[in-house]
Order: C-alpha cells, then structure tokens, then sequence
C-alpha cells in the first residue's frame, strides 16, 4: 500500500457534489461554504442555476452566482460571506450519476462516500488509479470548513485493480464518528478489505 498527501490552504472555488445537494467552497478571504440544495434538502423554494443543474434557495443565489467560473451568470455585488457552519451531512454513499470534482487522470471513479458534521467534511472516493487501471486507489478529501484548509490523502494497493466501496457508516447520529471509521471494499480481482479513515491505511483481507 502506498500513501501520499496533499495540504493546501482552500482559496480557490471547489466544489464537492453531493447527493443531497452540491458544496461549494470559495475564498473570501477566510474560507465560505454554501450548501446548495434543492427544496427537498431545504425545505424552501429557489432559483434554478443551470450552470450547477440544481434549484438555489433564494437567500443564497447571489453568494452561488458570484462564485460561478468566467462565462456564467455573476452577481455585480460581492457575494456575502455565510454567517455560520453549513448543517451536518448524514453519511451516505453518493448516487453514481453525482459528478467526481477529481481528475480522472488521478482517479477512474468507481463509487464514493461523504460526511460532514457541520464542522469538519470527508469524502472517500473509490477506484482505481488514473495512470494505471492495475492499481487500485482511493482519494480520502478532507476540509476544515472553520480553519479554511483541505487535505487530500491517495491510498494505492498496487496490482489490485478497481476499488469498490461496499459497506460504510449510514444515516444520521454518526457525522463525527463515521468520520474515522472502516470502511469496507472489494476489488475487480476479488479481493476485500478495509479502509481504516483513523489512519488512512488499506488492508487486505
């Protein structure tokens, strides 16, 4: 198993889609977070944003709008900055059809869990690496939403081919604890074994 890891400060617009919604993470000076969500994560009516392809509620179109790449609709005001922590992410698998925001020259997606507790995030992506389908290898990204850094940690298992995530903590209660638990895989050679997000390591059964 091979380990390396990325840190960086988070300044520049990152976004973090989810199956529940899409987290945006942009600098504004300190680092913002803006959850978007349809009405059926809010509750409340919005403003469909097509460059996103999801419904923005009202109260947070301008900070989405602002953060948007050169070409799409931007706000002629400077977005506002969030006035406190986005709500907790219950873990969950992502659905398949939810964009990977990870090269696929680092990684071939298979599948992908996420948390958040409000405060801290980590998303596990699962598959295989971008430079060679023989090795397997997962993406462990991690954010301090009050510190306004990310890390990102590739966990390779050379030679075992595609990674798939096949049971991980689910639902609501677990949004801090899930965030150093096992995780379980398989690969395309049939291997199984576990991710352990305490110490970002993979083993084989």
């Amino acid at each position: 198993m091979k380990r390396r890891r990325e840190e960086r400060t988070a300044r520049k617009k990152l976004f973090i889609p989810t199956s529940r919604g899409t987290v945006a993470l942009a600098g504004l000076g300190a680092l913002s977070l803006v959850v978007v969500a349809g009405a059926a994560l809010t509750g409340s009516s919005g403003t469909y944003v097509p460059q996103l392809g999801v419904t923005v509620p009202n109260e947070k179109v301008a900070a989405v709008q602002h953060s948007l790449p050169p070409g799409g609709t931007e706000s002629s005001g400077q977005a506002p900055v969030p006035a406190g922590l986005p709500d907790r992410i219950p873990a969950h698998m992502l659905a398949e059809d939810v964009p990977v925001p990870i090269s696929p020259q680092v990684l071939e997606s298979g599948n992908a869990w996420l948390v958040s507790n409000g405060a801290t995030l980590v998303a596990v992506y699962a598959g295989a690496a971008g430079e060679d389908r023989m090795n397997g290898r997962f993406v462990i990204v991690r954010q301090n939403l009050t510190a306004g850094s990310q890390t990102q940690d590739i966990v390779d298992l050379p030679g075992a081919g595609a990674l798939t995530l096949v049971d991980a903590p689910k639902g609501e209660g677990v949004e801090t604890s899930a965030q150093h638990a096992r995780l379980s895989f398989r690969s395309s050679s049939g291997k199984a074994g576990v991710l352990d997000l305490s110490t970002d390591r993979a083993t084989i059964n």
